[in-house]
């Protein structure tokens, strides 16, 4: 079959205009921007929001970047969305810094140093919209020296080993030249959010790893969500989830009562950028940078009682598209294999906040931590090998009761009846979940099999099955799957 081919570039200026309009805000644009940094692996990061020369610099002290390598970054889509990215990286579709700071600014100017080299490279959106290119400037040795010493308060480059100056300017989505007075009431609004963001987004950064950043001169202090430092908060048992791709790690916390807070000014503090209200529900990280926070994810609606409930969930990049994770990385959606099992979570997480509301500060920091809902059967977990099974809840307030009141023979019967239904729970029977054990077992998790494979026989025997029945019953669950061969011998010796 013959086919015509006829190749169709997008038009620069058409599109450049486009990306500004992706839907960043001024903070999640600088956040996205601030990732590269860290990326870089950054230690200190400035930042400097500068009205008289109307422009914004972001500095930091991260490896640098070769002439080549700022090419390929300043290139849009300059990473392939697909490939594995580490747990240090940020990025993933390779458009942050460019539509961040186009969604500010007309110009992004960026000065890189690395080996002692220094390069540049410029879009500048106001040269292509007259020649419709897609051409990133360079300026000269001599022209880069004369920005650096108009700059040298600000660049110090010459005394940098490595790192990053990014400058945006002409900041016509900011600043409206025909309404100054206005424009600059806004540009400090505009520091106050980015100040607030940044300390509530890269908290964990600054906590963690002491990383230091800098807001026109003036060090930047984390914002905990989960108010760990007030001895009333409550953490609630952390659970792990599989989402399809990697694991998902789940911990809850009841914050306190008002009353528990020292100052009315720790309360409001507390309370964050959005307020209690806006605050409460789940927030989303991936590799630890703060996503999506504040929100039930359309599961419950937001009420009073619920403000002391905040949920921690960690993902990683590879379950990007699991989750739905966004150009500018500030929205999500949870991931359908594990939809069921979080708002079950949250169900019991707005339960203790409602008590500990209505206590009006007077509860125990212990008590009914770990209640679960009559409807919490089932568990997503690691078995021996860490690989994702489905478990029946053992702390179900009904099996309890029950395994409370029956002696220590019937207590190993109903455990072994428990342990065949897991096994032959149609999820597992069907291929979906794979243990894993043929290929990651080791010598340890196989004695500790045998074990219970040996404690098994012995309950079955004692219940008068024969060794033949016995054999089907173990043989064919996909827990001990990988025992067959053994699996005779086994019940012989036993």
């Amino acid at each position: 079959m013959s086919v015509d081919k006829y190749e169709l570039l997008p038009n620069a200026k058409m599109l450049l205009a486009s990306l500004r309009s992706v839907g960043y805000t001024e903070e999640t644009a600088i956040a996205d921007i601030i990732d590269n940094s860290i990326s870089a692996g950054a230690t200190e990061i400035k930042l400097d929001f500068d009205w008289e020369q109307r422009q914004i610099i972001i500095l930091d002290n991260g490896e640098g970047m070769s002439g080549e390598t700022l090419l390929e970054s300043m290139q849009i889509g300059s990473a392939d969305p697909g490939e594995f990215r580490n747990e240090d990286d940020l990025g993933r579709f390779g458009m942050g810094m460019k539509t961040a700071s186009f969604s500010i600014a007309k110009h992004l100017f960026v000065v890189t140093k690395q080996d002692g080299i220094c390069s540049n490279a410029e879009w500048n959106l106001d040269y292509i919209e007259k020649t419709d290119k897609w051409e990133v400037l360079i300026r000269s040795d001599s022209e880069l020296q004369d920005f650096i010493q108009k700059n040298s308060e600000k660049l110090n480059i010459e005394e940098w080993e490595h790192g990053t100056y990014i400058v945006l300017s002409n900041l016509d989505r900011l600043i409206d030249l025909n309404n100054i007075e206005k424009s600059k009431k806004k540009f400090y609004k505009v520091i106050k959010k980015i100040k607030d963001h940044v300390a509530m987004i890269f908290h964990r950064f600054i906590e963690e790893d002491e990383l230091q950043i800098y807001i026109n001169g003036n060090l930047l202090e984390a914002w905990n969500p989960f108010v760990i430092r007030n001895p009333a908060t409550m953490e609630m048992s952390r659970e792990e989830l599989y989402d399809g791709r990697g694991q998902v790690v789940i911990e809850p916390f009841i914050l306190p009562h008002k009353n528990k807070f020292k100052t009315e000014e720790e309360y409001k503090i507390a309370g964050g950028p959005k307020d209690w209200m806006g605050q409460q529900g789940f927030y989303v990280y991936r590799n630890r940078r703060l996503i999506v926070y504040g929100t039930w994810f359309g599961k419950l609606k937001k009420e009073p009682a619920y403000n002391l409930a905040r949920i921690k969930l960690d993902m990683n990049s590879d379950s990007d598209f699991e989750w739905g994770i966004d150009i500018k990385k500030s929205k999500a959606t949870l991931p359908v294999a594990i939809e069921e099992s979080i708002t079950e979570i949250a169900y019991r997480a707005i339960q203790k906040s409602v008590a500990v509301y209505n206590s009006r500060g007077v509860y125990s920091k212990k008590s009914n931590v770990n209640n679960t809902n009559l409807k919490y059967v089932w568990e997503q977990r690691k078995n021996s090998v860490g690989n994702y099974m489905f478990y029946l809840n053992k702390k179900h307030p009904m099996l309890m009761k029950l395994m409370q009141e029956m002696d220590d023979d019937l207590v190993k019967e109903l455990k072994t009846y428990l342990a065949l239904v897991e096994n032959y729970s149609p999820v597992m029977l069907s291929g979906v979940i794979d243990d894993g054990k043929e290929d990651n077992v080791s010598s340890e998790t196989k004695a500790k099999d045998i074990l219970s494979i040996k404690e098994k026989i012995m309950i079955f025997r004692q219940l008068q099955y024969e060794d033949e029945e016995i054999y089907e019953a173990l043989a064919e669950a996909p827990e001990y799957s990988y025992l067959k061969d053994e699996l005779k011998a086994i019940i012989k010796e036993s």
